[in-house]
Order: C-alpha cells, then structure tokens, then sequence
C-alpha cells in the first residue's frame, strides 16, 4: 500500500516531544547545530510540570551565575544562561523556573507548539516517523522523546494507593487539612513533603524502604538525598515531630471507618486519620510508547550508547529516564549532559557541522565518557 503523500510544510528533520528542561534543552542543541527544520511539542504549555509542583517545593539544585568563572549554573539548559541570574533565586520555585524556561525559548526563538498532544507516533515504509496529534498529522525523520516524569505518577504502586495523596496532586501543602500525617516513601519529594508539612507545625511519620538521608557508600544524588534536604531535615528532626522508618515496605493501605490502616511487610500496621501522602515517584513517560522503546525488568528505557531506542532506530531519549547501567541522569544538572550526545548523532546523518558542539564540552555539557561519573569523592 503507497504511503500517504507527506504535505513539505508538515514534514521536519527532527520533532522534539516535550516542552521542559529536557525539550527546551534538546531543541538548543539543534539550534545551535543549524538543524533546518524542526519543532518543540507540549501537550500543555512550557514548563507544565514546574507549574505543577506544589507551591511549596523549591529546587534541591543550587542556582549561581557562575559563567564569568567558565562554570554553567547548574540549573541552566544552556551555556550561556542563568536561571539565578534571571529569577534572582539561588533554589528556585517550580513556577519560576517555568518562567527561565519561557524566557530562554522566547530569547532563542525556538520553534515551540503548545496544547499539541501527540496521540499516535508509527513508522512509514520511507522511514520517516509518521506523529498524529491533536493539531494535525506531522512528520520527521528523527524524533526525540523529552516526556519527563512528573505527568506519569506512580498512583498504584501497591493494593489501596487510592486512598491516598500522591505528592504530584498537592498543590500546596498549606492547604491541606491539620493533623498528624503519614508519608510514603523516604527519596526527596517524600522529605519535601514531610518537611513542609513539620514546617506548619504538623507531626510526620515517614516509612521508607531504605535510608536515604544518611551518607554511607551511596553518594551519588541520585541514590541519597541533597545536602539542602539533609540540612531541611535536620531542622524537622529538631522539632521532635518527626518519625523516620527506614526498612519499611509498604505493602497495602486499607479503609476501617474513618481510618486508613497503612499495613507493613513486617506484618505491623499504622493507623492514621488522614489520607497518606504518597511519594512513591514517577513512571517513565516512554512506557506509554511500547513500540517505541524496549525496557528493561525494572521499567528502564533500553538505550545505546548514543541514547536511541535498541528498538526504533531513529528515536531517541533526553530527560531524567535516561540511564546506563550504575549512571542515572535524574537530575537537571545531569540529564543537560547528554543533549550533545544525541545532537552529534543527528548532526552526523544530517551531515551537519557538529563545531558548535565543542562549547558544550568546554562547559561540562557533553558527557560521552561515562567512566568519570563513578569516581567517589575522597571526602
């Protein structure tokens, strides 16, 4: 069967499919390479996921202009910008950031779709990557997944997490009804939360699975928590109304009246009035795509070297869900370093000049050599 003719106007060298850090970053990459034609998608507006952070909730990242001392914020998507600089705010608000994000887009004029929902991505016998969304059909020959994490909670990670409260829907923690609470899930958004909540004066239990907030052979900020939440902590601790529960595995939470009955792997159970926060993190956004990625057992995207699909040549990956083997790039600091990687690879086939990309390197922006990310610090 022929394929559909492909209308020029609707046709791109690359379509990035996302509009946050990861999105913006990627398409100045491209920019920066000369790519012709390509596009930025976001199914909501710029930055969605920071303007949907609970009010409360600050970067864990520290902010500083440092690019006088050749040194890049370590929030920034780019070399030559500040989100510190910008907003004034050395941990930013996820709103704030969301501005950085807009203003970056909008200095660089980066070719930017919002409310366009991507419902349907397959390939034609040409190779190009056919996407169906809710402004019309477009096509490209690359295609570069940006989806992030925080649009797909884990909402259902055990029996009865609907009784629950999964951090992503709290738009501020000051809004919710007094009282003692219960938290699921030791890694950073559940401290955040139960720091927040100590801060209105609340008690908190937290019940997690491991310590993350004590510094051992993990140091690595995707494993333990960051110094600005070790120092948050601390200062709960000293309140008195904080219970920390490392080497506790939730396993169900049931409703008994006006209770909630939290039961434990040990057999224990711990009741509380109000509904448990959950923080029990994210899915990665390429699960919704099967055909487009393969996973490993523990929901991992399968990625070369390069960061594309093992399965769809073509389509690759840039955000927090990219990972090889011990290395996660679950940061913004983190994640920054691969957009290069995946620039040389299109900037190669596209036959582009990949000279821009050497500035990226100079500033600690284009990760090929992953040996030097498990080297621990002497102290």
């Amino acid at each position: 069967m022929a394929s559909e003719m492909v209308d020029p106007d609707k046709l791109m060298d690359v379509i990035v499919v996302g509009g946050g850090p990861a999105g913006i970053g990627m398409g100045l990459v491209l920019r920066d390479l000369g790519v012709d034609r390509f596009g930025i998608l976001e199914r909501h507006e710029l930055g969605a996921s920071f303007r949907r952070w609970p009010k409360e909730m600050r970067f864990i990242t520290p902010s500083f202009n440092a690019n006088a001392f050749g040194m890049t914020d370590l929030n920034a998507v780019n070399t030559g910008t500040s989100p510190a600089d910008l907003i004034g705010n050395g941990h930013l608000w996820g709103r704030d950031y969301a501005g950085y994000l807009g203003a970056v887009a909008a200095h660089y004029q980066l070719p930017f779709v919002s409310d366009c929902e991507v419902q349907a991505i397959s390939r034609r016998p040409d190779g190009l990557f056919d996407l169906r969304t809710s402004q019309g059909p477009l096509f490209t020959r690359f295609l570069v997944m940006a989806t992030g994490e925080f649009q797909f909670p884990n909402e259902t990670p055990f029996p009865g997490a609907e009784f629950g409260l999964h951090t992503s829907r709290v738009e501020s923690w000051m809004t919710l009804p007094p009282g003692p609470r219960v938290v699921i899930g030791g890694y950073e958004s559940g401290l955040d939360a139960a720091c927040a909540l100590i801060a209105r004066g609340e008690s908190v239990t937290v019940l997690a699975d491991r310590d993350t907030w004590t510094m051992g052979e993990d140091w690595d900020p995707s494993v333990i928590i960051a110094p600005r939440t070790r120092e948050r902590l601390q200062k709960a601790l000293a309140t008195d109304r904080l219970r920390l529960r490392p080497g506790t595995r939730v396993e169900r939470i049931e409703r008994s009246g006006e209770d909630f009955i939290v039961g434990l792997a040990e057999g224990e159970s711990v009741v509380t009035k109000l509904p448990p926060i959950l923080a029990t993190g994210f899915h990665s956004g390429t699960t919704r795509w099967p055909k487009l990625f393969a996973h490993t057992p523990q929901g991992h995207p399968r990625l070369t070297e390069s960061d594309e699909s093992v399965r769809m040549p073509g389509v690759f990956l840039v955000g927090p869900q990219v990972r090889h083997e011990k290395v996660v790039f679950c940061f913004i600091y983190k994640f920054r370093q691969r957009f290069a990687v995946v620039g040389a690879q299109i900037g190669r086939r596209l036959d582009l000049d990949l000279a821009p990309l050497e500035a990226y390197r100079a500033k600690g922006m284009y990760l090929d050599d992953l040996s030097c990310c498990l080297a621990k610090c002497d102290c």
